[in-house]
């Protein structure tokens, strides 16, 4: 039995299923072209997650609570509309795929429940992305760009899999 966890935005969904020894069976990130309406963003996960039921024996599913409050100028109420849609129209087909109601987490709760606490003035998605590095030596990788960074999407898989830790940490599993 596996624990999948889901970092759900409209632009990429990054995904980790985990065993019941928190091991990283999956970290990948699906990445949804811009042109492409909701609804067809929302095949290509459902697609995914049916080939991950087809694998897997799936007993919880944890997805990132969808922000609720603007970011300083980097987001637009019509922006977190179409996030808040989109969350929805995935939490729908993880509930009829996976027959259960997927459980929200808050991010910060679920870097408390894991025990990561970011330093002040420190960039969070390195942080983290470092965090999940060492947790799971050699076994998270990622490449990096020409000017040293984490390739996009890197940040959407670990933060993945600090949702599919905490919430097996919250469920005792």
């Amino acid at each position: 039995m596996y624990n999948l966890g889901l970092d759900i935005s409209s632009s990429k969904i990054g995904i980790a299923v985990i065993d019941k020894n928190d091991d990283i069976v999956i970290s990948e990130v699906i990445k949804l072209k811009s042109n492409m309406p909701l609804e067809e963003r929302a095949a290509k996960f459902e697609q995914r997650m049916r080939e991950i039921d087809n694998h897997y024996v799936i007993y919880n599913v944890y997805v990132e609570e969808p922000a609720l409050m603007f970011k300083g100028g980097k987001t637009t109420a019509q922006t977190m509309a179409k996030l808040q849609r989109f969350n929805g129209m995935c939490c729908y087909i993880l509930f009829n795929i996976f027959d259960a109601c997927p459980t929200m987490i808050n991010p910060r709760t679920a870097r408390a429940k894991v025990g990561i606490k970011i330093p002040r003035k420190t960039n969070a998605k390195t942080f983290i992305i470092d965090w999940v590095s060492a947790r799971y030596e050699g076994k998270f990788k990622y490449e990096k760009t020409s000017h040293g960074n984490p390739r996009p999407g890197t940040d959407d898989r670990a933060d993945a899999i600090i949702v599919a830790l905490a919430g097996a940490i919250l469920d005792n599993y």
